[in-house]
């Protein structure tokens, strides 16, 4: 039962200065006088990715939103892993898989929601963070490799920011439709218009999908024959998801200086099948709550003001009917966070400063009942747990002949608790609330050789704080968080080249991370299960290069490879290699592109021809329960062709109907409580998919 929680509040002033780290065309470009534009170093079109290259490489990798449109588009792990050679996922199930970018993943890799911390509610990761974000509210997607951008909380090994549509003056919109193998399909519609001066805007979606068969026909039921909580015939013939989404915003634009945003999304899932693990998902109610008021050219001091105040809230129901149980439960689990921030930018002759300060408050409890009594059978399966940041970043940016130079400094003092009885804990701790103080920042630098040629580097040290799960989850007497957790501390070292003339563009990066404290599950001596703190390191690079072909094709490919080895060692485990770290990963692509065949612009044929490949995946740690995974190769296919307003997108992923696995998924099923070894679920078979879409 959820106590009398603390009163959430949100304490705002303003005090310190920043600088972008890995960017050498600063966050600067996003002071605009106008009141919707956006930075001229965007591409104005719907959903855009930008990935900005970790040190200070000014790569702003764009994916126009067409290109983006020939995915399946089932979710945003999918996409993410798709387009970028360096981002791994974790197969989860049909819907709400997670990603790992460069071996950091989970919550070393933090998910933002237009610069709000978005996280899940479930302590086993059901509903990861992306999974509550939907793609027709999507503009574009920015990708932080590394520990350089102190103006965002907890970004361990870097973060994905959601950037989402703002209304806009007129009348505009748009109707897409999917459909695909496996029984998925999804429509929805999104309009936006209004005056100068008042904007609104307002969308809705539906998405279903029976359950995928990989590539030898097995469906995702038989994930877990031969395993506890196997499917019952109910289960076996459950759609793999349903959901639902509306959200709608109101713009204020009383003058060219001001702009008032509010905005809301709902969203509700159902029946989401999560083989990998003991439960599914029954219900899941997602309201996403954001204010925001932008000020710009107040004077000398202020170039752009932020005001915002956000409220996440995740309503997550995991069930057992559909599993083969002596006795089903079900869960229900809240989490909602509060946050709130302010930040400055100011231009002076000598550098552009950000500075700001953000709070971050998150109430997270939940309990376990039996699902044909309704009796409760564990009351402090999370113990209504209190995490609040205070945190105060200063940012500077610096250009000056061939160089770049940025440097930032961030200060957070994290506090975290559990309202409820530690049940389970208290046999070995009595350690409940905590206080973390962090300091970290960065320095980076761009040289430019010439037109065409940088060097990028640079050196930062972020934080990340253990989650309520890993300090206060409380699953039975053998199996239970560690409050005594210290936070994770990365240390980074990046370097680049990068070359890009004419026809021809190549780049090289290489990082390495000395991770202090990192926190990793752990099979304790004294015979039960939680997570403890290691030393470790993550060592490796990417390589990307392209070229315009002739008559309108183009090739693109890259590799990334990545290690992970622990530098001292959990309780029973021996094995130096660490988890959760893909293998090596090569893309190779050609594209074709054709936008006037009749002389305009906006009407022509595209597509790409795609290879993927992985390695085996071999340096792992078996000692934790991964398994070795066969190395695999598909291939890809993607057609399209826009007429002005209409788009018509058809394709088809793992063409040869390859069985494969993508990663181990090596984390424990907190909520079974088992801490068992989690299934890992292969990859879809043969898949084929249309859309349509229509835009005015």
């Amino acid at each position: 039962m959820k106590p009398i929680g603390k009163m959430e509040s949100v304490v705002i002033a303003l005090v310190f200065l920043t600088i972008s780290g890995f960017s050498y065309a600063q966050d600067t470009s996003d002071i605009d006088n106008s009141p919707t534009a956006d930075p001229p170093n965007e591409i104005l079109e719907l959903e855009t990715i930008v990935v900005t290259g970790s040190a200070t490489d000014d790569e702003k990798q764009e994916i126009e939103s067409r290109k983006l449109r020939v995915h399946n588009l089932v979710d945003f792990a999918e996409i993410l892993s798709d387009e970028l050679v360096e981002v791994s996922m974790i197969r989860k199930g049909g819907y709400g898989n997670e990603v790992s970018v460069r071996g950091f993943g989970q919550e070393n890799f933090k998910v933002l929601l237009d610069g709000g911390i978005l996280e899940g509610a479930c302590g086993s990761r059901k509903d990861p963070h992306l999974s509550h974000i939907n793609m027709l509210t999507v503009k574009k997607l920015k990708v932080q490799q590394g520990p350089f951008d102190v103006t965002k909380l907890g970004a361990l090994g870097g973060y994905v920011d959601v950037i989402t549509k703002k209304p806009e003056p007129g009348f505009n919109g748009e109707i897409l439709g999917k459909v695909g193998s496996y029984g998925f399909y999804s429509g929805g519609a999104t309009t936006s218009g209004g005056s100068d001066n008042i904007q609104g805007l307002l969308g809705y979606n539906y998405s279903e999908s029976d359950q995928y068969e990989d590539g030898s026909g097995n469906p995702l039921w038989k994930v877990r024959e031969g395993l506890p909580a196997s499917y019952n015939q109910e289960g076996r013939d459950a759609k793999s998801f349903q959901k639902n989404d509306i959200w709608g915003k109101l713009q204020f634009t009383p003058s060219d200086s001001h702009t008032i945003l509010l905005e809301h999304t709902y969203g509700k899932a159902e029946d989401i099948l999560t083989p990998r693990v003991a439960f599914d998902t029954e219900e899941e109610i997602t309201n996403l709550s954001k204010a925001s008021w932008e000020m710009r050219n107040l004077g000398d001091l202020s170039k752009k003001l932020t005001l915002s105040f956000y409220r996440n809230e995740v309503d997550h129901y995991p069930f057992q009917d559909l599993r083969n149980v002596a006795v089903p439960k079900n869960n229900k689990v809240e989490s909602v966070i509060t946050g709130s921030a302010i930040q400055n930018v100011t231009q002076t002759d000598f550098a552009t400063l950000t500075y700001g300060i953000d709070v971050y408050h998150r109430d997270w409890w939940g309990d376990v009942y039996n699902s044909l009594t309704g009796v409760k059978l564990n009351d402090n399966l999370i113990p209504a747990v209190q995490s609040m940041d205070i945190g105060g970043y200063v940012q500077m940016d610096k250009d000056f002949d061939k160089w770049a130079v940025g440097l930032g400094l961030r200060y957070d003092r994290f506090e975290q608790e559990a309202d409820e009885e530690l049940v389970f804990t208290s046999a070995v701790t009595n350690e409940n609330r905590k206080v973390d103080d962090l300091l970290g920042g960065h320095f980076s630098v761009n040289y430019f050789l010439n037109d065409s040629a940088m060097l990028f580097g640079g050196l930062g040290r972020s934080y990340r704080t253990p989650t309520s799960s890993e300090r206060y989850i409380q699953g039975n007497a053998t199996f239970f968080g560690n409050p005594n957790l210290e936070p994770t501390a990365n240390t980074e070292l990046d370097l680049g080249f990068k070359f890009e003339r004419g026809r021809w563009m190549f780049q090289a990066k290489g990082f390495y991370s000395d991770l202090k404290d990192y926190i990793y599950q752990e099979n304790n001596l004294a015979g039960y299960r939680s997570y403890t703190n290691i030393d470790a390191h993550i060592y490796g690079g990417d390589i990307k290069a392209g070229v315009d072909l002739i008559f309108g094709f183009s090739l693109d490919g890259g590799l990334a490879y990545q290690r992970g080895r622990k530098d001292s060692f959990p309780d029973n485990n021996n094995d130096k290699d660490l988890g959760q770290i893909a293998p090596l990963k090569s893309r190779l692509a050609l594209n074709y592109k054709n936008e006037q065949p009749l002389g305009q612009k906006d009407t022509g044929l595209f597509g790409t021809v795609e290879w993927v490949h992985s390695d085996t995946a071999k340096d792992i740690d078996t000692e934790a329960g991964e398994q070795e995974l066969a190395a695999w190769d598909i291939m890809n296919l993607r057609v399209g062709y826009q007429f002005k307003w209409c788009t018509l997108n058809v394709g088809m992923d793992n063409v040869f109907d390859q069985t494969y696995k993508v990663a181990n998924s090596y984390e424990w099923d907190v909520i079974g409580g088992t801490g068992a070894n989690p299934a890992i679920v292969n990859e879809p078979g043969r898949f084929i998919y249309a859309s349509l879409g229509f835009n005015w």
